[in-house]
């Protein structure tokens, strides 16, 4: 794999034998009193905070309302789409069929896609795309199509459809395999590559083989009337008007579908599913899901780092580093709605922060950021 001229994180990789923390009451207030403060700052839509260790969510607390009409407290149970952390379950999806000897990270996308031979803006004399370079933002593409977003709405039935067509107004920015740019297209790539290898609608995959065996009843990419019922009322901030707060672009995500970005920032879920997910990727779920070997595989891929060691990425996962402190995870940011998923799998711990809201002065990553730090000097 060409990764000379990318630079890898020092992350602890594999499993050992140090138990899940046992996280103090003191510790767990703290991370209380901070997302408290941190939602005070502007008290938009609600967030929902929880904290996972090993195989169990041990402690969590939501603030705010979930409704538009501030009736609705929210809690535990209160769905939220999670944006871009579904990116996270396109990595798992690739590790299963790894194990399966469907696919290996150094295939080329073109093998099984055909279809993005349509990119324009191809580097003369570059190699095709492999599976590993649209897992680690690192296939060279853009972030998203030249089409004023068009490719962003439609029904998610129709995704594949879509991103094919999107596909000519698509370009290389760079080489692929030479260095990190986030690509929500690539991910889409991604997700339509596995959906073929398997035989299965990426959705259907994801059901049988992720949602359903880990036990997330609360979890879907289509919203479902029992999910709508719970479901936290997304709202945006304007920036440009202080004060205005814009409830409509989440609302026609719900309606109009997301196109493309379906399988790679689609899936609604709760704090408690999105713990069993964080389970699993910190070596506790079941292994008929995902061996902790294939995390093992996933872990010592290179990670695509910034210049600084500050900010990387891995295969499927975000990295951030504050001085001698790391964090794996994902950010998500859509209409209406910012998450944060960070965990440490040698300490065994992960944080959660679903937020309905986007802009304004509180922050999903910010928030989960310290309360990371803060349960990382006692885990």
């Amino acid at each position: 794999m060409p990764y000379s001229l990318l630079l890898a994180l020092g992350i602890a990789l594999g499993q050992d034998t140090t138990q899940p923390p046992v996280f103090t009451a003191v510790a767990l207030q703290a991370a209380d009193s901070i997302a408290a403060a941190e939602f005070a700052k502007d008290s938009l839509g609600s967030i929902t905070v929880g904290v996972v260790s090993g195989p169990n969510l041990v402690w969590t607390k939501s603030y705010g309302y979930s409704d538009s009409a501030r009736t609705r407290v929210a809690k535990a149970t209160t769905v939220y789409r999670i944006a871009s952390v579904s990116k996270q379950f396109t990595a798992v999806m690739l590790l299963q069929l790894l194990e399966r000897g469907r696919v290996t990270l150094s295939d080329p996308v073109e093998r099984f896609f055909p279809e993005i031979r349509s990119i324009g803006g191809r580097i003369t004399g570059s190699a095709p795309v492999t599976i590993v370079q649209l897992a680690t933002m690192t296939s060279g593409l853009a972030r998203d199509p030249k089409d004023e977003r068009a490719s962003q709405r439609g029904r998610s039935q129709d995704w594949v459809k879509t991103l094919i067509g999107a596909l000519p107004k698509t370009e290389f920015v760079r080489a692929p395999g030479v260095a990190y740019g986030y690509s929500n297209v690539g991910y889409a790539i991604l997700a339509a590559t596995l959906a073929r290898i398997s035989g299965e609608s990426y959705a259907s995959y994801q059901q049988r083989h992720i949602v359903q065996p880990l036990g997330m009843t609360s979890t879907s990419f289509e919203l479902t009337p029992g999910l709508s019922e719970r479901l936290a009322t997304g709202v945006d901030y304007d920036e440009l008007v202080p004060g205005k707060l814009n409830y409509a672009d989440a609302a026609g995500d719900h309606r109009l579908g997301l196109g493309i970005s379906a399988p790679s920032g689609g899936i609604y879920s709760t704090v408690g599913d999105v713990a069993k997910f964080l389970s699993l990727e910190l070596g506790f779920g079941p292994p008929a899901v995902l061996r902790p070997a294939s995390l093992d595989i996933r872990d010592n891929v290179p990670v695509a780092s910034s210049p600084t060691l500050g900010y990387g990425y891995g295969l499927g996962y975000q990295v951030m580093r504050w001085a001698d402190t790391v964090a794996l995870g994902h950010s998500g940011n859509l209409a209406g709605y910012t998450s944060m998923v960070m965990y440490d799998r040698k300490r065994k711990f992960g944080v959660i922060v679903l937020r309905s809201a986007a802009g304004g002065e509180a922050d999903a990553g910010r928030l989960a950021g310290r309360v990371f730090r803060r349960l990382f000097r006692n885990a």
